[in-house]
Parts: structure tokens; sequence; C-alpha cells
């Protein structure tokens, strides 16, 4: 019986130590993922993050047709305002100088207006031209027949195109 006792202690010895071993292989697994988790997901991000930004990017801006779409159409509804604003000054200036010429309370109105539209012209040549910029994203969608900038100087903005169809990149 003494021999069956000791080879079951060495055994149990043997045995203790493979799963004592295995524990503390568990244990340290535990710890790294742990610390991968909290430390390094952060890292993985920043990592990936100038390669995740530039396929969302591509996505939303190349990979949309609506967006290729709304964002040459802008350019076309920018320019065409300008033009409107420039007509409608055209007209209230000549009212101004019509025959008869108006009241002092509607040149008054007239000047008023035309203020107004001056305004909103400029308003809107800014923002063509801002957007016009921006090659990164809706500035490459601007149809090559459209000015490449408009100047607030010009008293008659030319929009014409030759081209019916969103420029491709």
């Amino acid at each position: 019986m003494p021999d069956d006792v000791d080879y079951t202690m060495r055994d149990m010895a043997r045995h203790g130590g493979v799963v004592l071993k295995f524990g503390v292989v568990v244990l340290v697994v535990g710890l790294v993922l742990g610390l991968m988790y909290v430390f390094g997901w952060g890292f993985f991000a920043q990592t990936t993050a100038p390669w995740r930004g530039a396929t969302e990017k591509r996505e939303r801006v190349e990979g949309s047709g609506s967006y290729r779409i709304a964002a040459y159409n802008h350019f076309f509804d920018l320019c065409a305002q300008v033009q409107s604003d420039e007509a409608s000054v055209r007209n209230l200036r000549r009212e101004l100088t019509s025959n008869p010429k108006p009241g002092d309370e509607r040149a008054m109105q007239i000047n008023a207006s035309i203020t107004a539209l001056e305004n909103n012209r400029a308003e809107n040549i800014n923002q063509y031209n801002a957007d016009a910029a921006k090659k990164y994203t809706e500035g490459q969608f601007r149809s090559s027949g459209l000015p490449y900038r408009l100047v607030l100087s010009t008293k008659e903005t030319q929009c014409t195109s030759s081209s019916p169809s969103p420029a491709h990149t």
C-alpha cells in the first residue's frame, strides 16, 4: 500500500503541476488580451484611421451617385442665382431711371432692393468660389464648362456648359 499511496501522490503532484502551469498560461493570456483590449484597440484605431478615413471619404463622396449629381448641380444653381440677381439689379436700375421717375418712397425701396440683391449676389459668388476650391470633395464635380471662379467686379456672369455630365476624376 505505501507504494500505491506514493504513486498516487507523485501522480497528483505531476498533474497538479500541469494544472498550475495551465492556470498560469490562462491568466497570462487573459491579462494580455485585457491589456490589448484596453490599450491596443486605441492604438489599432489610430493606426488604421488614415486608411479607414480615406475609404469612408471615397464611399461618401466618389461612391455616392446622389452626392455627385447634387454637387454637379450645385454649381449650376449658384451660377444661375448670381445671374438672376444681376438681372434683378438691372431691372431695378432701369425702373429707377425710367420715365416717369418713381417717387421718393419707391426710389428708397428700389435702392434697398438693389443693395440686398448685390449682397445676395456677393454671397452666392463667394459660396461658388469656396465650393469650387474644395477639390477633395464637391469641387471635383464642377462642370468643366462652368467658370473656375466667379468675379465680384464682373457685371454679367457667364454660366455656360459644354459638358452634360459630371466630371470624372
